[in-house]
């Protein structure tokens, strides 16, 4: 191989050079210390050996670099060493080491062992710098399980990218992380960007950002209008957070999702945490977590000792559910459910409540629609504790029962009553009278009950001796009525019944015998005592059958 110029030194510099005018007998006419070109096809230009010093060295003044590398199709500066570094650049305030190249790269490190290909340190400022117009910035290949890129600092930022189209800071790797930051008080690695994502990790079996952090945050990453972090994967997760005390992914965002998660086969967004919370969405004004899905499950939680989801809200909803479309031929289908047809919220449980609803001072739980609130059970279809308030009317398809302790043998038993109906809607009233030295009597009734009843019965019953001339002398007329015709001094038993007439009951009359609609004739209430199959009964509307058993958790 042949060489433009050829320098070996034991101790010092191979080659130094200096000039102050322009060559004008070759095609490089700009003031250099050291010129050197070789018209050979493959030598180089220059090219310095150093035992143990610097084989060639550069020191730029003001804002220029020590050394500068141009190259058409090639590296601009090529550094090769056994143990230190392949290139190494110092400045006062320009760039120790810049690259420039038209077609390939404008900096190229390789280094054997542990060692990293392109090394930056700075006191102040970034350690590596990389800016591009449309390119990527930095970007860096790992092999093996070695990071493509790993940025180290005291006080500031690993890595730093910044870029006014693209992506600032790109990682690809084929095992290990695409881009791996590490800091002892600051982000691991801090992504900024204008338009863009400001980070961005593409990996095909791992995860495309991993951050990890013993006090402050593993990825931090701001963005105007864009995602503050966006990550990409066709296996495993897109973005990727472990915590031992703080949040997994914390994303924060006063117009748009804190955290938007997106994924064609796995979850979109997965936290995991052993102490803290896995997944935590903040918000001022937009949505805290938006999960969204084509197919699956929009969002997923699972944890083992502790509540899987827990949402809190100061002044709004703390949970909505929507389900379906107005148009019935729309909406989703899930977990057996017709199409359109599926609840907003599902709630299943192997031992406890499937859903259960707590308020300080208002409803627990509140049911609007066609009807308002269905429920059917294997023992009963509802418990309920305290007192019961129904405004409309109750409508039974059986009997109505009380059922108690027995007070014989309350330990042991229970007593059933079954109510007395009427097709009338009465009410019963009854007293025991004692009749005057003439045999007649006036039962007085409460002030309200002319207002409340009319249509009135009657019935008399004497106490300890017949009375076969016992009659009402008059009837009920401000709230009296008096009985005569019975032995002086004896006891009557009395009844009234009335029907109601208030203006609820006027509004609301019972019909004894009614037609049934179009769709329940040739069904029954109670199919099964007329030996008919139990699915041509009629009722409430059923709740969806489910074709596929609850998914275990």
């Amino acid at each position: 191989m042949k060489y433009g110029v050829w320098g070996d030194s034991d101790v010092g510099a191979g080659v130094i050079g200096a000039s102050d005018t322009p060559m004008t007998d070759t095609t490089h006419v700009r003031p250099a210390g050291v010129v050197g070109i070789n018209k050979a096809a493959q030598g180089v230009g220059v090219e310095g050996f150093c035992a143990q010093g610097t084989g060639v060295l550069g020191i730029g003044g003001a804002n220029q670099p020590g050394v500068a590398g141009r190259a058409a199709t090639g590296p601009g500066v090529t550094g090769v060493s056994a143990q230190g570094a392949g290139v190494t650049g110092e400045a006062d305030s320009g760039p120790g080491v810049l690259g420039r190249s038209a077609h390939g790269v404008g900096v190229t490190g390789r280094a054997t062992g542990t060692s990293a290909g392109v090394t930056g340190e700075s006191d102040a400022g970034p350690g590596m710098s990389g800016t591009s117009t449309q390119g990527v910035g930095v970007s860096g290949q790992g092999g093996g399980t070695s990071a493509g890129v790993t940025g180290q600092a005291d006080s500031g930022p690993g890595v730093i990218g910044t870029s006014a189209h693209g992506a600032g800071v790109a990682g690809a790797g084929t095992a290990g992380p695409g881009v791996s930051g590490t800091s002892t008080s600051s982000p691991g690695v801090t992504g900024s960007s204008t338009s863009g994502p400001g980070v961005v990790g593409a990996s095909a079996p791992g995860p495309g950002v991993t951050g990890s952090s013993t006090g402050g945050i593993g990825v931090s990453g701001t963005s105007t209008p864009g995602p503050g972090v966006s990550g990409s994967s066709t296996g495993g997760p897109g973005v990727l957070g472990n915590s031992t005390g703080g949040p997994g992914v914390s994303g924060t965002s006063t117009a748009a999702p804190g955290v938007s998660g997106t994924s064609t086969p796995g979850p979109g967004v997965s936290g995991s945490s052993t102490t803290g919370i896995g997944v935590s969405g903040t918000s001022e004004s937009g949505t805290a977590v938006n999960a969204t899905s084509t197919s699956g499950e929009a969002l997923s939680a699972t944890t083992d000792t502790s509540t899987a989801v827990a949402i809190y809200s100061h002044e709004g909803v703390a949970v909505a559910a929507f389900c379906g479309h107005p148009e019935p031929e729309q909406g989703g289908v899930g977990f057996g459910f017709s199409p359109n047809r599926g609840p907003a919220v599902l709630g299943h449980s192997w031992f406890g409540t499937g859903i259960e609803g707590d308020s300080e001072f208002d409803a627990g739980v509140n049911a609007w629609g066609s009807t308002g609130l269905t429920a059917s059970g294997i023992t009963l279809g509802a418990d309920i504790s305290n007192n019961l308030r129904v405004n409309g009317v109750i409508v039974s398809a059986g009997s109505a029962r009380f059922v108690i302790d027995h007070p014989l043998d309350p330990a042991e038993t229970t007593l059933t009553h079954a109510f007395v109906a009427s097709p009338e809607q009465k009410n019963v009233y009854d007293g025991v009278v004692t009749l005057d030295d003439t045999g007649a009597a006036t039962v007085t009734l409460p002030d309200w009950f002319d207002a409340l009843n009319q249509h009135f019965r009657y019935q008399l019953t004497p106490i300890g001796a017949p009375a076969p001339g016992l009659y009402v002398s008059a009837r009920i007329s401000g709230n009296t009525f008096s009985v005569a015709g019975g032995p002086p001094g004896g006891e009557v038993s009395w009844q009234v019944t009335g029907v109601r007439l208030d203006k609820w009951a006027r509004a609301n009359p019972l019909t004894p015998v009614a037609a049934k609609s179009a769709e329940h004739r040739g069904r029954f209430l109670h199919p099964t005592v007329f030996d008919q199959p139990a699915e041509r009964g009629i009722g409430v509307p059923p709740a969806p059958v489910r074709h596929d058993a609850p998914k275990e958790r």
